[in-house]
């Protein structure tokens, strides 16, 4: 439907001078009914029919964002996704954090739980409940009923759960039960294996004419090697490292043994450096490009882009696995 800014009345005169014109076919029986101006009338009614049409396009393709194809973005959909995380990966993270700080977390019925965060620290509480410490009903898939809620990635609940538990593990005078170190011995591994948690921050700068706008962007990275760190061979299978990351601990080491392994890994730090950096700059080459497509897709001109990776990466944690023996 497009709307032409014409007065009806002059659709309505257009029609029937239409009509009349229609039955004109040049004798002499129908000459009488050629008008005078007629045909003129006409001719303007379709010109302004014509360029209402061209305007409402011209609307469409400006606001509708029809232009944007999903399969052109379909990789950044892709990486958002797998990035926040599935509902299951919610759940599991939800229930295990709020069971490992005391809170009573209890099975109703299929999807649906209840947490009583009552034995809960009052520093968690306070964070994730506001304080109260009431018990409350949650799902995480939808429907959910009157008394339930749905606890998504981004909900205040699983936010603050998160804020809480990544606060507490970055503070060294606060008791957490994440731990920025490890050492464990499990049978899903058969040699040791280093797990690094980086954080790598990026500036992103926007040049559109004269103007240069700077923005921040932060990515998480789990990088994953064999051997010492010396002769570090790293793993790029991203289902090894996720299977490594759910590896239970399945014996135990002294905490002589942890503390040596961990000591040795920190000193020689400086080894694993280059692989870092390279990592942070191939990580701004897939940032560049993607943002590259996406504003590709949605049209947007006269506006280029560069990354700069800041380094050196943050080392927020680090994870030894050893063979079970």
């Amino acid at each position: 439907m497009i709307s032409l800014g014409i007065n009806s009345d002059q659709v309505i005169e257009a029609i029937f001078e239409g009509l009349i014109l229609r039955g004109h076919t040049g004798n002499a029986e129908n000459t009488q009914l050629a008008l005078p101006g007629l045909e003129e009338s006409r001719q303007d009614l379709f010109i302004q029919w014509e360029t209402a049409s061209e305007r409402e396009k011209r609307s469409r393709t400006m606001f509708a964002q029809e232009t944007i194809k999903v399969d052109e973005v379909s990789a950044e959909l892709i990486a958002v996704r797998s990035a926040i995380g599935s509902n299951v990966d919610v759940e599991t993270f939800t229930r295990e954090a709020f069971s490992a700080h005391g809170a009573v977390v209890s099975q109703l019925h299929r999807g649906t739980i209840q947490v009583d965060p009552t034995e809960a620290p009052q520093a968690l509480r306070d964070t994730v409940m506001g304080g109260s410490g009431y018990r409350f009903r949650a799902r995480f898939e939808l429907p959910v009923v009157d008394d339930e809620r749905y606890l998504s990635r981004t909900h205040p609940i699983v936010e603050g759960l998160a804020t809480y538990v990544m606060d507490t593990a970055l503070d060294p005078s606060a008791e957490s039960i994440a731990r920025r170190c490890g050492v464990i011995r499990t049978s899903r591994v058969s040699r040791r294996t280093t797990l690094l948690l980086v954080r790598i921050r990026f500036h992103i700068i926007m040049q559109q004419g004269k103007e240069e706008r700077a923005l921040l962007a932060e990515d998480c990275q789990i990088l994953a090697f064999t051997g010492s760190p010396a002769n570090a061979e790293w793993i790029s299978d991203n289902a090894f490292i996720e299977q490594a990351l759910e590896a239970p601990s399945e014996a135990n080491i002294y905490p002589e043994q942890a503390k040596h392994f961990l000591q040795q890994l920190l000193e020689n730090m400086a080894l694993l450096q280059p692989r870092l950096d390279q990592v942070a700059r191939e990580r701004g080459e897939e940032l560049l490009t993607a943002h590259r497509r996406v504003r590709s897709a949605s049209q947007v001109r006269g506006v280029r882009y560069h990354v700069e990776p800041q380094l050196p990466v943050d080392m927020l944690g680090t994870y030894i696995y050893l063979p079970k023996a």
